[in-house]
């Protein structure tokens, strides 16, 4: 995938392609409106005096009043001999033992080396992640119980490195966006300095040390696009000036002194703080090149600024005049990255090219890439460089490239399915992939495409809300994967599921099922692997019986809005289901038709898992919030005693089974945006998750 831009940007002064979407991002809210993309309308708990007690549960109340705010609570009965309900925290402790995901399609210079050039820094969801290329292992600045986890709370989209390669600095988005500086050597302890911006700065866009380490300047996400310098020992604000009414792009101080320059969308300006005090002044173009936008920069060791530019060209600064262009990359090839390290310059373009100059600006070499470079480092002969695809990879000397994360990469990661048998999980999205990531080695080991077409984009009021630039037959939002002959079913966004022939085989379709008219948010099969149940946002769930080539035998009418859960009973004979009306409903699966009585009927029912969020043995899991929408998925662990959940806050939590009003739980910090599946393994020593529009895919070891 490449990045975006034209040749009419020079000339126009405006941003085409990524660069526009960059500059004015949106995304689909829950209700499918769209929104700012760094504007946080959804209170999460830190922001919400009510909502920060909602780990300290209480009862939500009885009577007409709950029945007011819970209407399913007709459809629940407990059973004969009920068992013990566990509102307690559950004796068990998640550790957050790897993530596979690159943030990166609204980042840029966000991947460095460290001190220790085999461990390198980048970030993803609400983390600091320290990767190290040798034992594939990470470490993590922000992960872990909420209650005591220090650092972000919503999406990172900045980073910056000292030139020591020791402390870093990470900017998040918010209502109040925390910017935090910790230390690559130990990301797990307590921020060396951390400090917000204030109520309506929308977030950190950028940020940079001095050569010295005292100073991190920060640009922000506010109308007036601020700039501010602060003391990154103290975290003391130091200054601030208005940036100006268009996004800053990227920011760099010079090598030897405390000036540094801000990069953006239609300017550039140089900043002086020599004085301890912040004055700007305008980069005077002149004769010597034509206005772009500025989307990099960097600086060469005689104080020369170097700034890479939407029409592919790099600009050389002395002061803040203009002495020269050169053409790095060609018309309409905006520059997305640009590094200098001892003088050797990198610059990565929309072409999927990194180009190499020396110090003189004398072409070096080119490096032909699949995806546009977004990030660059260099150490010694080795160049990292992040892409637009959510790859992290390595160049090393000799012209070998190793490959050391891989991610979703568009839109938003829903689909998740366990393969405990092989190790394996399973995740698809909107970005037009099936990935397969292997437990033990910590690494994606296969690829799928779901649709090699790109059929109609998302319409109003069909298909699920998405930013993605995929057509909807290229997205899915859920898996199923039959334990009997391997087969993978997925659901897409416009509908239709295709069967795979498994995970080894992601691109055999043995089966298309094109009955559902609406996209597939929850899909079963039975526990004996013989049908396969589907639930659509057209309000119906079907059923397909695998032995008769995936033949649609029942159609279940009943449910007034899209279906939202679906789960088999142990023996295959019934199923229960809920809806975005919040009906629980209950079905002989052997006739497809409802069962009116089923909650009196199965109160005593098997379930073969649990995924629903109503039901008996789940009514703690909303806590004291009332919208209760804020509950996304539901697992029951297998041993049958904890229950997972991801909510809207970003948070993976666990609860005692069954639990019921004020029931206590551990809620564990990682992802940063709405928790959109979690998953246990069959043995319960793992649990997956997956972080909708952060597209990060969690796993979590029990301990």
């Amino acid at each position: 995938m490449g990045c975006g831009g034209s040749k009419s940007e020079a000339h126009s002064g405006k941003p085409e392609g990524e660069l526009a979407l960059e500059n004015d991002p949106k995304r689909a809210n829950k209700q499918g409106k769209m929104v700012g993309q760094y504007d946080r309308d959804d209170k999460r708990p830190e922001d919400n005096d009510a909502m920060a007690r909602a780990f300290e549960v209480e009862s939500a109340g009885g009577g007409e009043q709950i029945m007011a705010v819970k209407p399913w609570l007709g459809a629940i009965k407990a059973p004969t001999n009920p068992p013990s309900i566990l509102n307690s925290p559950p004796s068990i402790n998640l550790e957050l033992e790897y993530v596979y995901g690159y943030r990166v399609f609204d980042s840029r210079q966000n991947l460095f080396y460290t001190s220790d050039p085999n461990r390198v820094v980048y970030m993803t969801a609400a983390l600091g992640v320290v990767l190290d290329k040798n034992s594939n292992t990470q470490r993590f600045f922000g992960a872990g119980l909420v209650t005591t986890a220090k650092g972000h709370s919503d999406d990172i989209t900045a980073l910056a490195i000292t030139r020591n390669r020791e402390i870093v600095a990470t900017g998040e988005v918010g209502a109040n966006p925390k910017v935090c500086i910790w230390s690559s050597t130990n990301p797990e302890g307590p921020p060396r300095a951390e400090f917000k911006l204030g109520r309506g700065r929308r977030g950190v866009s950028c940020l940079g040390f001095s050569h010295d380490g005292k100073y991190l300047a920060v640009a922000d996400l506010h109308n007036d696009h601020y700039v501010s310098v602060w003391d990154a020992a103290t975290g003391a604000k130091l200054g601030e000036a208005k940036g100006g009414p268009d996004k800053i792009m990227d920011v760099a101080w010079n090598n030897t002194s405390h000036v540094f320059c801000t990069a953006g969308i239609k300017h550039i300006y140089f900043w002086d703080f020599t004085g301890g005090v912040l004055q700007s002044q305008k980069g005077l173009f002149g004769q010597a090149g034509e206005q772009s936008n500025m989307t990099a920069v960097q600086w060469l060791n005689d104080g020369t600024c170097v700034t890479g530019a939407g029409n592919g060209q790099l600009y050389l600064w002395r002061d803040r005049n203009l002495q020269k262009t050169v053409q790095a990359h060609g018309a309409g090839n905006p520059i997305h990255t640009l590094v200098i390290v001892n003088d050797r310059v990198l610059s990565g373009g929309k072409d999927n090219k990194i180009v190499e100059f020396d110090g003189q600006m004398n072409k070096v070499k080119e490096y032909p890439l699949t995806s546009c470079p977004r990030a660059l480092d260099i150490h010694g002969d080795n160049i990292l460089v992040g892409t637009r695809d959510g790859c992290i990879s390595e160049l090393r000397s000799g012209g070998n490239k190793v490959v050391l994360m891989e991610s979703h990469n568009d839109g938003e990661v829903w689909g998740m399915a366990v393969d405990s048998a092989n190790g394996l999980v399973v995740t698809t999205g909107d970005d037009n992939q099936i990935k397969v990531w292997n437990v033990a080695q910590r690494k994606c080991v296969g690829t799928g495409t779901l649709d090699r077409t790109k059929g109609d984009m998302r319409k109003a009021g069909f298909g699920a809300s998405t930013m993605a630039t995929t057509g909807v037959n290229q997205q899915a939002r859920s898996l199923a994967l039959n334990g009997s002959n391997g087969h993978l079913a997925v659901g897409h966004n416009n509908g239709r599921v295709t069967v795979r022939s498994g995970v080894k085989a992601l691109d055999s379709i043995v089966a298309t099922l094109a009955d559902a008219k609406e996209w597939i948010e929850v899909m079963h099969y039975s526990p004996d692997n013989s049908k396969l149940a589907v639930g659509s946002h057209d309000n119906f769930i079907y059923i397909y019986d695998v032995g008769q080539g995936y033949k649609l035998v029942h159609k279940l009418h009943g449910h007034s809005s899209f279906i939202t859960g679906i789960d088999w009973s142990a023996d295959g004979s019934a199923l229960h289901s809920t809806c975005g009306a919040y009906e629980l409903l209950f079905w002989d699966s052997n006739t497809g038709k409802q069962v009116t009585d089923g909650a009196t009927k199965f109160a005593d029912e098997q379930w073969h898992q649990w995924s629903l969020i109503l039901g008996w043995p789940v009514k703690g899991i909303f806590g004291s919030v009332i919208d209760y929408t804020h509950i996304n998925r539901v697992h029951r662990s297998p041993e049958g005693h904890t229950v997972a959940t991801g909510n809207d806050w970003g948070l993976v939590e666990v609860f005692g089974f069954p639990n019921s009003e004020g029931a206590k739980s551990l809620a564990y910090r990682g992802h940063s945006e709405h928790v959109m599946n979690v998953k246990w393994n069959q043995r319960g020593d793992y649990l997956f998750s997956a972080g909708g529009y952060d597209q990060a895919v969690m796993q979590w070891k029990k301990r």
